[in-house]
């Protein structure tokens, strides 16, 4: 029932079986990109950044989460506020992602453990390692953001089942007809590969 839910509040935004690729104009005219693009400048606008600042004002109470960095890109429509977080854990560099819709109040965290990157060398991710005196592990900071983030902005979770629901007869940007998911609707353009992690 609430896939059902969800598709029918994503069709007020995304118009049917219209291509923004080779049909731009006529996407561009529809009532629900002119209703999606008012809500995301309505969150956009420099007096409505209260969620922003509320999850921000949030972290900065926590030792490790005040390093959450704001990636929000509503300038580009994304349909999300993005918070993203650097961690260690085990001699691994992780990262945490927390997308929270303008569009309705769901929340994603995804974690991704970065095993093959080569940006930070294994001597720094270990320096960090050893000067990290928190003895939370991801799981615990993941709590601890979903207890943020649905106590104090009254969020909930997306179901994870559903992210990767693909919409046959909607699209945005660079997303064709058919390749559309659930998350793109209400988050952004990501790919979300991990779907059990932290959500």
């Amino acid at each position: 029932m609430i896939t059902e839910v969800l598709k029918n509040l994503a069709y007020l935004y995304y118009p049917k079986n219209i291509c923004p690729w080779n049909q731009k104009e006529l996407y561009l005219e529809t009532v629900e990109y002119k209703r999606l693009e008012k809500v995301i400048d309505l969150f956009n606008s420099d007096e409505n950044q209260k969620l922003s600042n509320t999850i921000k004002t949030e972290f900065d109470k926590d030792e490790v989460l005040k390093d959450f960095q704001d990636f929000s890109r509503l300038d580009l429509q994304d349909r999300c506020y993005t918070f993203f977080l650097n961690i260690v854990e085990g001699g691994e560099l992780c990262s945490i992602t927390l997308y929270l819709s303008v569009l309705l109040p769901y929340y994603v965290i995804d974690i991704i453990i970065h095993k093959k990157q080569m940006i930070v060398p294994r001597s720094k991710i270990e320096e960090l390692e050893k000067e990290n005196i928190d003895p939370r592990k991801i799981k615990d900071l993941v709590l601890e953001i979903e207890n943020i983030v649905e106590k104090k902005l009254l969020y909930s979770k997306f179901p994870k089942e559903i992210l990767n629901d693909k919409f046959e007869d909607i699209s945005f940007q660079d997303s064709y007809l058919g390749k559309f998911k659930m998350f793109n609707a209400f988050f952004n353009n990501q790919v979300i590969h991990r779907d059990g992690h932290g959500n």
